[in-house]
């Protein structure tokens, strides 16, 4: 798949991540960390991971994101896949809230976009500029 393809299905997942997250962030609730995938095919699909909530933290929702994720590249049917939660993130007036996706592709490549955010007085969030950073893949690696 060239280039100019996988930022188009880079662009569309972090367009429905951000999309279905900022709208449970818009109604002043909160969500469990959910993700979605690129298969092969070109179909998107959306990815919960099913843990009691009374006995799971997030980090267990996006370990169980990973695993799955992984299991599916290692398997050759997806060649995309993101995943979204409600995270934090450093800026010059020390921490704030922010939304975080994480998106990785079968080529190799990863990255986490933090999107800041301040509750306004209705409590709907005021969203400020992305931070991209790149990380090191943990779905699309080598030998996993």
């Amino acid at each position: 798949m060239g280039i100019e393809a996988t930022q188009k299905h880079v662009q569309e997942t972090f367009d429905y991540l951000f999309g279905e997250a900022s709208k449970v962030l818009e109604l002043g609730g909160s969500f469990a960390p959910f993700g979605a995938a690129i298969r092969e095919s070109g179909e998107r699909t959306h990815v919960n991971v099913d843990l009691p909530i009374e006995r799971s933290t997030p980090n267990d929702h996006i370990s169980g994101l990973i695993m799955g994720f992984r299991q599916e590249a290692q398997a050759g049917r997806i060649f995309l896949a993101g995943l979204a939660f409600d995270g934090r993130m450093t800026s010059d007036g020390g921490a704030v809230e922010a939304l975080v996706i994480h998106i990785e592709s079968a080529g190799g490549e990863g990255m986490q976009i933090f999107v800041p955010y301040l509750r306004g007085e209705d409590t709907r969030p005021v969203f400020d500029k992305p931070v991209i950073q790149p990380i090191v893949p943990e779905i699309f690696t080598l030998g996993a």
